[in-house]
């Protein structure tokens, strides 16, 4: 019974993070087709300082949620009450100090006084979605969580597309599309939460809040910051039209990491049981077989990026073309960087995790500030790769140094990633001739079929079994 309702909620709670990733993909080709390049960039800009504020507006509160409903289980909603009272201070007093100093954030933001509104209302009210998110989780209330991805998800391109055919400025179309279901599942959810606990503050819970959570807002950070900079740095060297090329070609360059993120969902929990049963051939058995499929699936969308750049996008973001493989790399880099990442979670140490990640964000701003004037957004994609590669170094040699790691070597780090950017460079050169680049991923999916040719033969007789 249990272990159905786990799998059920794997499921539930997967199918709503696709529906949250997978919209953005297939809604891309509406806006940059109705939205001018300017607006595009604009948008993509607005939503980086979202991001980065709300992580302040909400202090990574929602992170602590799970160890709370093991810690305080009888009393979990006058946690939730005590940790919204408390990121609803701490918005109150932060967006005082960033309205008092408007006018000098108003030159790093590059926006108004009144868009700086918009992006503290929206990093408040997408904690408090959030908190609401994780509530449900915490709770195994799937079918409520899976309400909620989808209102937030289809409410947001209704509401996107409504604004953008009927107001003249797109840009505040789509701020008020996403801004307006973020109010509406807030607003719900301080009511429901407010009035369902007899708590509105307790000094208990706020220090174990401060405690558990502001370790995650420098970690949370340092990965906004990595993917996030880029945009920014872009907005104050050039103009909004290379912020919206960019930003597509980014987009666009990430949707291979929907598919290996969800194949190390997959493989966490499996790892970790293995890994304490002590089962190290088994793992390394299936490891190889892991890595392989990571390759596989890295290297098709390399076979097909050109023509989803068509698809997705006008005439106008065909030049995001050029470094999309880059983003790409940058994507099988940050599944590589997953392995010793879980060994440290594997042994409950996470303190180096934070640390790792503002180091990357840093070298990143350092790349970005000597690349982009030099190389424009293509220097900001060189960047990129080069942060990552420094991340999964650092990470390695923490996970070899502090636990003897060695299911994975530098070696086959190198041998890995130059794989992918050898077919990255020649789906580059081929980058207008489909035959050629479909042919090579032919070829690489024939040689995978026969080094498994044994587990193909087994899944073929299992299949021809069952419909026996």
């Amino acid at each position: 019974m249990k272990k159905n309702k786990l799998l059920s909620s794997s499921l539930a709670y997967t199918i709503g993070n696709l529906l949250i990733q997978g919209l953005s993909f297939i809604t891309l080709p509406i806006y940059t087709r109705v939205m001018t390049q300017e607006d595009y960039g604009n948008y993509n800009l607005y939503s980086s300082w979202v991001g980065i504020f709300s992580i302040f507006i909400g202090l990574q509160i929602t992170g602590s949620f799970s160890i709370a409903k093991i810690k305080y289980e009888n009393r979990f909603k006058e946690y939730i009450a005590t940790s919204t009272s408390v990121a609803t201070i701490f918005f109150v007093l932060f967006s005082s100090v960033c309205l008092m100093l408007s006018t000098y954030l108003e030159k790093i933001l590059g926006f108004s006084t009144g868009i700086l509104l918009f992006i503290l209302i929206q990093g408040y009210f997408s904690h408090l979605q959030g908190s609401l998110s994780q509530y449900y989780i915490q709770t195994q209330e799937t079918k409520k969580q899976l309400i909620l991805s989808f209102f937030m998800s289809f409410g947001n391109v209704v509401l996107s597309l409504l604004f953008l055919f009927t107001l003249k400025n797109d840009f505040l179309a789509r701020v008020l599309g996403g801004v307006i279901p973020g109010i509406i599942v807030g607003a719900i959810f301080l009511i429901f939460i407010y009035k369902n606990s007899s708590v509105i503050l307790d000094k208990i819970y706020v220090r174990f809040i401060l405690i558990t959570s502001i370790p995650l807002v420098f970690h949370i950070l340092g990965h906004n910051l990595l993917s996030q900079l880029d945009r920014i740095m872009i907005g104050s060297y050039m103009t909004a039209k290379e912020v919206a090329i960019y930003s597509f070609g980014y987009s666009l360059g990430s949707i291979v990491s929907i598919a290996l993120m969800s194949m190390n969902t997959a493989w966490i929990p499996w790892f970790f049981e293995e890994k304490k049963k002590g089962n190290v051939d088994l793992i390394n058995k299936y490891k190889e077989r892991y890595l392989l499929i990571g390759v596989f699936l890295t290297i098709g969308f390399l076979s097909v990026f050109p023509e989803l750049v068509s698809i997705m996008g006008s005439a106008d973001y065909k030049s995001s073309r050029d470094f999309v493989v880059l983003i790409v790399i940058s994507c099988f880099i940050v599944f590589l960087y997953t392995f010793p990442v879980n060994i440290q979670f594997y042994h409950e140490n996470t303190k180096f995790i934070p640390i790792g990640t503002l180091l990357a964000a840093g070298i990143n701003y350092i790349l970005n500030y000597i690349l982009i004037p030099k190389s424009g957004i293509y220097g900001a994609a060189i960047a990129t790769v080069a942060s990552y590669v420094l991340l999964l170094v650092f990470h390695h040699l923490i996970a070899k140094i502090k636990y003897r790691y060695n299911e994975i070597s530098f070696i086959q780090y190198i041998i890995l990633t130059g794989v992918v950017s050898i077919y990255g460079i020649f789906a580059n050169i081929f980058i207008d001739n489909l035959l050629i680049r479909w042919g090579g991923c032919l070829v690489v999916f024939i040689v995978l079929v026969l080094y498994y040719k044994e587990d193909v033969e087994e899944l073929m007789k299992k299949v021809k079994n069952r419909r026996k």
